[in-house]
Parts: structure tokens; sequence; C-alpha cells
């Protein structure tokens, strides 16, 4: 809320400055036009905070052509001793500049149209000139800087949603300052579109937090964490323990996790049914004639494998069986195009610029071995926002939804509130349903143990995946593996995480991945900004509105879905119903009145 209103005090106060300096009786008789740069859009978390803005700086030329002109050489040295003063730049360099051919000389900045006033003397305000440029001040902190981006020294963006939505950031006319000899005139520039992400920075906080205790425990190379809504696919949080961006970036085999969609493909190309056993002897050898055996955890025997119970076990033999009758099912060309349609091989759509399509081998391309090895998450790649995509058909009831960053933009007509992106249904809802309590048991009796939490169901699938290198598999370096959503019953968070080479003992998803999984869904229930299941829809909690205007509380009351706001009094913000952190309910109540500070005071920030 500080910085917010900093930033509305700023804006003013370059308002009055300009209008008071072109205005002044001592009016600079100059003739010509200023801009005023159109200022780029700012970038705010889901609950209005601040994430990235433009602000102006301030720029004193010195116009040493008109300087030239000066009637004598007295009131030429006295011009330069006082810019000498006021800008620290020695009579020796000032007198070098006005002897050459330049036309200006840049004498200083300053951050506030005041300031900058404060150095501008009667004696050289008529060859002063100021010009306001722009600077982009972001919060890169707990690596939401990968997610909002940078700009280049030129303004130029060069990744993150900077890059994206660049054509509704971007600033979209500058505005102009015109000056004849008698008086000026201001219009005003129209600026860029705000942003609102999904991403809440307390919950990103907590999750990059979490990632990078995880990754330090367990002496691993990196990780990454991936948090959304599982209604809507909007994202809470993105957290990467890499100094680049793996997750959209690079590529990783899913391993176990994998299976859920496998299982989901057999059942739903009749490749299987729900009451086909599997038999597990430790180890299998999939194409006949060809020396390569994929084996269980430690080559443990199963023994007869239920459905359910294939997938509770993680049970490797029986998903390379299931492979195989999918392939015999479907064939290689529609075996393959299914497992595009799940999303493999091709983008996920998520807004931030730079993701890879992963890895998915064409049919052609595949070797005797393959279609058995794709079932146990070995011989493609992928990155985490295609298993983010697919994983959430299973709490979304079979929607096909992309994740997303952005919940909302402001223009000048308004706040449009970005609507979740679905690419149809992948799986129906009643095989959903099937897979719904074979998952939460995963989590109760299976491999996942480790990620349950008391009093919150969960489901969710482990997955370790052996890393590939030139010479094959490597049997001492692991991707450790855990998704899952809650709760259960009404699914409303999905996560994926992804542990990369830990080295500390333990690398198996269950006993690495699992209990960070957990930690953070107690996290969620605790630091007490999640978003609150009431009747099934989302219940906000209420944000801070001390100092808004009125015009700032109607457009809040948009994001959160209010509509009813009750007004008292006039001005800002002092007093407020509910009270910060409570729940919000169908209103707002807000009693208005001035400031207890005084805008020249502070600087004019």
């Amino acid at each position: 809320m500080y910085v917010l209103l900093i930033l509305c005090v700023g804006v003013f106060a370059v308002r009055a400055g300009y209008i008071s300096l072109f205005t002044d009786p001592d009016l600079p008789v100059m003739l010509g036009v200023n801009k005023i740069p159109a200022l780029r859009g700012s970038i705010y978390d889901s609950r209005g905070r601040l994430l990235a803005s433009d602000s102006l700086i301030y720029e004193a030329w010195l116009d040493l052509g008109y300087l030239r002109l000066a009637t004598s050489s007295d009131q030429v040295d006295r011009v330069l001793k006082n810019v000498e003063l006021s800008f620290g730049i020695s009579y020796e360099k000032l007198q070098e500049n006005l002897q050459s051919t330049k036309s200006f000389l840049l004498l200083g900045t300053a951050p506030t149209n005041d300031e900058m006033q404060r150095r501008i003397t009667p004696i050289t305000r008529r060859y002063i000139s100021l010009e306001m440029q722009r600077e982009r001040l972001s919060f890169g902190e707990y690596g939401l800087d990968r997610i909002i981006g940078k700009l280049d020294k030129g303004g130029v963006p060069l990744n993150g949603i900077e890059l994206s939505y660049n054509e509704h950031l971007s600033g979209k006319e500058d505005g102009l300052i015109r000056r004849t000899l008698t008086s000026a005139w201001r219009e005003e520039p129209t600026n860029g579109d705000d942003i609102y992400l999904s991403i809440d920075i307390d919950i990103q906080k907590m999750v990059y937090e979490e990632l990078m205790t995880t990754v330090e425990k367990n002496m691993a190379d990196g990780g990454v964490a991936l948090l959304i809504e599982s209604k809507t696919g909007k994202i809470l949080a993105y957290a990467g323990a890499y100094d680049w961006d793996v997750g959209l970036m690079g590529i990783f085999e899913p391993g176990s996790t994998i299976k859920p969609l496998i299982y989901s493909l057999a059942l739903q190309s009749g490749s299987i049914t729900e009451t086909m056993t599997f038999q597990c002897t430790g180890r299998i050898q999939p194409v006949p004639g060809l020396d390569i055996v994929i084996r269980d955890v430690e080559g443990e025997r199963h023994g007869v494998q239920t459905f359910r119970e294939a997938i509770i076990n993680s049970c490797n033999v029986a998903a390379v069986q299931v492979g195989g009758k999918i392939l015999n099912t479907l064939g290689k060309e529609e075996m393959y195009n299914q497992l595009r349609n799940i999303g493999f091989g091709r983008l996920s759509g998520v807004d931030l610029p730079g993701e890879t399509p992963g890895i998915l081998p064409r049919a052609k391309d595949w070797s005797l071995i393959s279609p058995y090895q794709f079932p146990i998450g070995q011989g493609l790649g992928v990155n985490i926002f295609q298993m983010v995509k697919a994983l959430n058909v299973f709490p979304s009831g079979g929607q096909f939804i992309t994740p997303t960053f952005v919940r909302a933009i402001r223009s000048g007509e308004g706040l449009t509130n970005i609507p979740k992106k679905v690419d149809g249904t992948l799986f129906s809802p009643e095989l959903v349903s099937t897979m719904l309590p074979i998952l939460e048991s995963v989590v109760i009796e299976g491999t996942g143990t480790m990620a349950r939490v008391d009093g919150i169901r969960i489901a969710g699938k482990t997955g370790t995946a052996q890393k590939a290198g030139p010479g094959g598999y490597n049997e001492e370096t692991y991707y450790s593996l855990f998704y899952g959503f809650f709760p259960v019953e009404n699914p409303t968070y999905t996560l994926y995480i992804m542990i990369d080479t830990p080295k500390a003992g333990a690398y198996y998803g269950g006993f690495v991945a699992a209990p960070m999984f957990a930690s953070i869904v107690r996290n969620l229930y605790g630091i007490g900004v999640e978003k609150e299941i009431y009747e099934g829809v989302y219940s906000w909690k209420m944000p801070d509105l001390g100092g808004y205007s009125l015009l700032d509380v109607r457009e809040i009351a948009e994001i959160y879905g209010v509509d009813k706001i009750v007004i008292h009094g006039s001005g800002c913000v002092i007093s407020q119903y509910p009270e910060i952190g409570q729940p919000v309910e169908d209103r707002f109540e807000v009693w208005l009145g001035a400031l207890s500070y005084d805008i020249r005071d502070n600087g004019g920030q």
C-alpha cells in the first residue's frame, strides 16, 4: 500500500510542477514543445500489490544555443556560475561546451520536478529546459523476475510478462506541453494498460522458499515448482532454483507421474478395462529378441496387480504391459497422435515467451522399445507447464486448461477479466471419476504417503526418473517428482514439483518431492492468504484500501467480483469494511476523507 501511495502522489506532483513551471511570471521566452512520455503500464499481483511500474525522472538541459545569444558576457558569466553551484559542473567545463557546436548540455537528473526546481535559479531559469524520461522499476524477489521479465536499456522488453503482454503494457501516445511567447498548455499522455497477475506474492514467496529449502536439504542441482488453481488454470506460484528458466525452457523426463495419463488413455481407447489384472515378476522384456529389460524399483515383485493396485504401487511392469496394449489397439501413428493430444511434444500455450515444446519423437522415428518406455515416463521430454496442464484434467473434471499468469487487464476503457483458457476435454468426466479415488489412494496407502496432511484430502502421483545421458540412462542421477491436487472433495489447487539430482541419499519422488508438497499444503492453509471455499465459490481476503481514491476502489471491487459499494464522505479511503484480511463479503463499505499528509512535504513522491 505504501508503494502504491507513493506512485499515486508522485504523478500528482509532476502535473502540479509542470503547471507551476509554465504559468510562472518568469516564464522563459522560448517557443517549442516538450514531450511527456507515455508511461508503460504497471504490473500487479493478484491482490493489487505493485510488481513493476514506470517512474518519471526529470532531466535538466542547458540551452547552449540560446545562452550564446545573451546580451552581455556578464550575463553569460552569471548563468554559468549559477549552474556550477547548482549542478556541480565546473565553470571551465561549461565554458568548453559553450564554445563547442553543441546545442544542449545535460546538467543532471532528479526523481521529482520539485527537486529539480530547487536547483534552477531565477538567473538560469530561462536557459534551462526540463525533459521527462521514464524509468522501469521492478520487484524481482522470490523468482518473480523471470515471471515479470526485464527491459533493455532502450526500453525494449526481453522476456516474461513484459514481452508477452508488451502490446498492452506499452505506452500508447506521448503527451505534450506546448509553449508560445505568452502561454503554455498540456496534452496528457495515453499510458499503457495495467496487468494484474494471478500470482500472489505471499504464496510465491512461500513456494520459492520451500523449493530452496528442499534443494539445499537434498543437495540437489536445482528444482522447479508450479502451483495453479485447479478450476481455472490461473498460476498462483512458479519458482525455479536455477540461474535460467529451466521450467519453461528446459526439459525433463516425467517418470511415473505420466502413468495416470497413460492408464486413462488406455481406458478411453478401449485398450484395457478396469477389471483387467497384470502379472508383475519385477522385470519385463517388452520386445522378444531385443536385449532390453525394464525393471520395477529395486526389482520388486508385485505379483498380480489390479488396475487400481498397479497405479497405487507405481508398477513399471504393469505400465509397460499397458503400453503394449495401447500399441496393439491404436497402432504407432494413432498412439503418437493421442500422446500429442495429451500435450507431449507441443507447446502448452502458457502466456510466457520462450517455452520449449519438449520432445516426443514422431512415430516413424520410434525404436522398437519406444511404445513401452513412454508409459513409465522415459523416451520423451517435457516442461513443467505441459505436465501440469495434462495432469490437471483430473481435478478439473477432464477439462484441458492452459496454465496462465494474467487474471485481468485494466485499460482506459476499464477492467477486463481474462477467462480461463480451455482447449477442449481430454478425458470424459466419468473416466476422471474413476481415477480420482485411485490417485487419492496413492497418498493414503501407496508411494505418496509422505504427501499426506492431516485433515486435508490429497490425491497425487509420485515419480522417479533416471536422467538420460550420452551413453544411456544413468543409475546414479534422478529427477524426483510429485504431482498432486487438493482438497479431493472440491479440488482447488494443483501442484507439480521436480527436484533435480538429489544427492543427500534419498532420491525417490515419494521421499524427496512429496514432503515438500505436504509442507506447501500446510503453509497454504496457514498463511491466511489462500482462497477459501464457500459453497463452491472463491472467497477472497479483504485487501487494504487505505489511501485509494473512489475510482481505485471501484476497480478493485470489480477484480474481487463485488458489485455493491457503500460510500461515506469524499476524498481517499480512511476506513473500510470488511477489515483487512477478513473474507470479502457481498459489498465494500468505505469512509472517505482527507489524507493526513501534505504532498509538498513528501518531495512530490
